[in-house]
């Protein structure tokens, strides 16, 4: 330990009410330097950048789904590298200037690879402090004034620092310049931000983050590192799922406590306890791939390459799951978000199987937002679907059993007649209908589009003829069609069609 992180650990039993304090220095493989972290502080991974879905038709006439993003958030994901809040409130994030800020006009949008293609042209040189204080301006989390020289610039791990001028007294921004034991290797330039906790001493603040932060700041031998440093541009031939993974990887590579997990086109991402990790990680990992199968049987998609890596995020608290995805999620323990194109959820105390019933659920919808390219669905079918599958196992020979949800059937069972009736009124709901009323009501409408769901899965099967046994995929390829939630529906039920498959339900569930 250097003296002055010696100095800074001493003053802890002197001043153990000091607002921000900072761990010894841990090697970050994202970011090619060792440094320390803000002391009992969670991570607090960032949002991938939103995703715009766009259907590409090739000269053969296949189409395919392809995500386009802005190409600013873009920049902004691959720039900024980390960021941790402790219980205080305070936040420290870190961005990595190894290119410029792109020089297009607002909204533009692009694929990764197109991104990461025209990223070669856009390397920031560390001598070029104009680039650098460009990068600073666009990233950092408060506006910035000019450089300003901090109160001591020689410091063992840093060839140069510069403290940039702002109107928050209790943030902290700085770039620097580490400094390499490889003569040949260059590093790249780095932004820091410090958002002290609100009452904060500024003049406290700012001196343990000189002395415990600063100073401990260093590049170790390429031979002693931990890991390899993640190369600035990736392969020529990366794909765009390979390119999503990447980042993905990324995106919680700096990260102690979180990990990631992959098998065929699934990647989980979690913070979650080793022991939890094992048991849930490996249910989701050797599940899912299996269930995306099933998924595709029910609602195939006439598109090509939809089946696309599903991203999982899971976090090991509530707390964490919220500041993630919003208060406003408050009454959810996962959800599927098409913007970022990732399954974000967190493990509850209740243990596994309940979550991954909600998982399954929220993969369905996962799986339908691509197979639909992205237009958004009708609740009776993609809520009916979630839940039908949400009550689902494999057994012994690994064939999907569909188990009946014994509240929903005896519901169904029971008010059968008077359901018939309320069916072309839930075909034809939005999601603004079908979640409207007290909770009582909104079950009744998951109920029957569950029952929906299970006679077309169970009941339609066995009818004569089998005249419903497309209908699902009709759907879908409609959905493309019409990019309409509504007219997807009219194009599978006219009024005759619709009339003959109400009776055909209501006989089925008379018969349970």
């Amino acid at each position: 330990m250097r003296l002055s992180a010696f100095i800074a650990a001493a003053c802890l039993t002197l001043a153990t009410d000091a607002a921000v304090r900072f761990t010894e220095p841990v090697w970050r493989p994202d970011l090619g330097i060792a440094m320390p972290c803000l002391a009992n502080a969670e991570a607090a991974p960032l949002r991938l950048p939103k995703a715009e879905a766009f259907l590409v038709t090739s000269t053969k006439g296949n189409r395919r789904l392809e995500d386009r993003f802005d190409v600013f958030d873009l920049w902004a994901s691959a720039t900024l590298r980390g960021r941790w809040v402790d219980a205080s409130g305070n936040e420290l994030q870190i961005a990595r200037l190894s290119t410029r800020p792109p020089e297009v006009a607002p909204g533009t949008v692009s694929t990764r690879r197109e991104f990461y293609d025209g990223l070669a042209h856009r390397k920031i040189d560390p001598k070029r402090l104009d680039l650098r204080d460009e990068a600073v301006r666009a990233i950092a989390p408060v506006e910035v004034g000019a450089p300003v020289a901090p109160r001591r610039s020689k410091r063992k791990g840093l060839r140069e620092l510069v403290y940039y001028s702002t109107t928050n007294y209790n943030v902290l921004v700085c770039a620097f310049l580490p400094r390499s034991p490889e003569r040949k290797e260059k590093p790249d330039w780095y932004l820091v931000s410090l958002v002290a906790a609100p009452g904060s001493d500024s003049n406290e603040v700012q001196a343990w983050f000189d002395d415990a932060f600063l100073d401990e700041i260093y590049v170790p031998p390429f031979r002693a590192r931990p890991e390899p440093v993640r190369d600035a541009l990736p392969p020529d031939d990366a794909s765009e799922a390979e390119l999503l993974a990447r980042d993905v990887r990324g995106n919680v590579a700096n990260y102690d406590n979180w990990h990631c997990a992959s098998a065929e086109d699934v990647l989980v991402v979690d913070d979650l306890d080793t022991s939890v990790r094992e048991s849930f990680v490996a249910a989701l990992t050797n599940n899912l791939p299996r269930l995306r199968r099933e998924y595709a049987r029910r609602a195939p998609t006439v598109l090509d390459a939809t089946n696309q890596t599903a991203v999982v995020r899971v976090f090991k608290s509530r707390e964490e799951y919220l500041g993630y995805v919003g208060v406003a999620q408050k009454w959810t323990a996962a959800l599927w978000s098409p913007a970022h194109r990732e399954l974000v959820l967190f493990h509850p105390e209740s243990g596994n199987e309940k979550l991954l019933r909600t998982v399954w659920h929220e993969a369905f919808h996962q799986h339908l937002a691509y197979a639909g390219s992205m237009v958004s669905s009708s609740p009776w079918f993609n809520e009916g679907h979630a839940e039908l599958f949400e009550n689902s196992h494999f057994d012994r020979n690994g064939a999907i059993v569909f188990d009946r949800d014994v509240q929903a059937a005896s519901y169904v069972q029971e008010f059968a007649s008077e359901l018939a009736q309320n069916i072309p009124a839930v075909l034809e709901m939005d999601y603004e209908d079908f979640y409207d009323g007290d909770q009582e009501e909104i079950a009744a409408k998951y109920r029957l589009a569950w029952s929906i769901a299970y006679f077309l899965e169970v009941g339609a099967p066995k009818l004569r003829y089998k005249p419903y046994e497309k209908l699902r995929a009709d759907y879908v390829a409609a959905l493309i069609q019409t990019r309409s939630m509504f007219g997807a529906t009219s194009a599978v039920f006219d009024d005759q069609t619709r009339e003959r498959f109400i009776a055909a339900w209501l006989e089925f569930w008379k018969r349970q």
